[in-house]
């Protein structure tokens, strides 16, 4: 009886492992080999990835599979917008003369983008193609110049009686019941940042371009500012003023932005502007003396993103021990949920709200929410104006006296 037993065991053992056999020995890797993150961020890269052409870096996928025959792959923010993006049922197919498998197919995301994709993978890499075509319900997707400058007067605006519009949107109004003399540094930067702003956007961006794709490009200029241009409207009338910027606009260079510096999607009747940390950083490294691995960019990034903010403010805390740096110190004062808030814009991309005018003006601008832990940054720092020091703790002060602060582009279809 006894041997019997024992027979049975063996039998049932090698029952098991031959029906593991007639199930995986057939394939060319089997699902635990395969199913696991690849990443373009810690060597050895595992990850090839391009969006629309365009190599892109610093990102993540997930693959699982049960069989090796169908699988599911997930996005980690890759798609604009998405935190994830879970692509089910792909048929992956052997190519056992080259060694991996094949992948391709086309999927509506939950956020309504359009995503074709195809590639391989191994146990050690996967190759990825994505094109992509954003869900655009805000009918956003166009190339824009900005709007003209003028000046618009509203004597009975006590606050903002003189209006500088043109490449940039702005608005602002106190709390009920606040005057000029309460916040009378609000009342100051309201009168005169518009007015310098509409002439300084042009300077730097000739135009913007929304890619169906979710990229965004630009023309931007490098040449050096105009100054005497930024304090004209304060003095010059309407007329001069338009073709003095026209006349400085023609006589600058301006230069396409590379592909993946920036991305935009949307959420909650949002833009989502998301930028491309990595990709901006080796950008503005290539030109000066001092070359860094691109790579270790793109390892130090995702690390970074993937700790939680307020344990990244203590860290920061402590090395601003030690080199003592004057940035790092502004960042680790704020508060906690202003440094978690701004942490999270830079993670998760910068929410800019959307209005379409009946004139066929686009404003795409930052609120007072969003705006707030960018001041609450600034309220350490004093500024010193040839030798008059202001401290803008101030502003910071004063900024809680208003109940709508709105900043942003002022955008008109591209007729060019």
């Amino acid at each position: 009886m006894r041997n019997l037993r024992k027979l049975f065991y063996v039998a049932c053992a090698v029952f098991f492992f031959t029906s593991c056999e007639e199930t995986y020995n057939d394939k060319l890797f089997w699902p635990g080999e395969i199913s696991q993150e690849y990443g373009s961020y810690i060597k050895p890269y595992t990850l090839d990835l391009t969006y629309s052409g365009e190599k892109l870096v610093g990102k993540t996928v997930s693959f699982k599979t049960g069989d090796s025959e169908t699988g599911t792959l997930t996005l980690n923010d890759v798609i604009p917008g998405e935190k994830e993006t879970p692509i089910s049922h792909i048929q992956l197919y052997e190519n056992e003369e080259k060694g991996y498998y094949t992948f391709s197919g086309t999927n509506i995301t939950m956020g309504g983008a359009t995503v074709k994709y195809s590639g391989s993978i191994t146990p050690k890499t996967m190759k990825l193609d994505l094109n992509v075509v954003m869900a655009d319900p805000q009918k956003l997707v166009n190339k824009y110049d900005f709007a003209l400058y003028e000046m618009v007067q509203d004597l009975t605006n006590e606050f903002h009686p003189v209006q500088y519009k043109g490449a940039c949107y702005f608005d602002m109004k106190p709390k009920e019941g606040i005057g000029t003399d309460e916040a009378s540094l609000m009342y100051l930067l309201g009168n005169l940042a518009p007015g310098i702003l509409q002439t300084l956007i042009p300077q730097l961006i000739k135009d913007i371009k929304l890619e169906k794709d979710g990229t965004i490009t630009a023309y931007y200029s490098s040449d050096p500012i105009n100054e005497e241009l930024l304090f004209l409207p304060l003095n010059g009338d309407e007329a001069e003023v338009v073709q003095q910027i026209q006349t400085v606009i023609e006589n600058r260079t301006y230069e396409k932005s590379p592909n993946g510096l920036a991305y935009w999607g949307q959420a909650n009747n949002k833009l989502i502007l998301k930028l491309n940390i990595p990709a901006i950083i080796t950008e503005i490294t290539k030109n000066s003396q001092q070359q860094i691995d691109g790579e270790l960019i793109n390892g130090i990034t995702e690390a970074i993103f993937k700790t939680d903010p307020i344990r990244l403010k203590s860290l920061l805390s402590t090395l601003n021990a030690i080199v003592n740096n004057d940035i790092l110190g502004y960042l680790v004062m704020v508060d906690d949920a202003s440094f978690t808030a701004l942490f999270n814009c830079i993670k998760n991309g910068i929410p800019m709200n959307i209005t379409h005018t009946k004139d066929g003006h686009t404003y795409l601008y930052l609120d007072y929410q969003t705006l707030t832990p960018v001041i609450n940054i600034l309220s350490g720092i004093k500024v010193d104006l040839g030798g008059l020091s202001l401290d803008l703790a101030m502003i910071a002060e004063q900024w809680k006296l208003m109940q709508l602060f709105n900043l942003g582009l002022d955008l008109v279809p591209s007729t060019k």
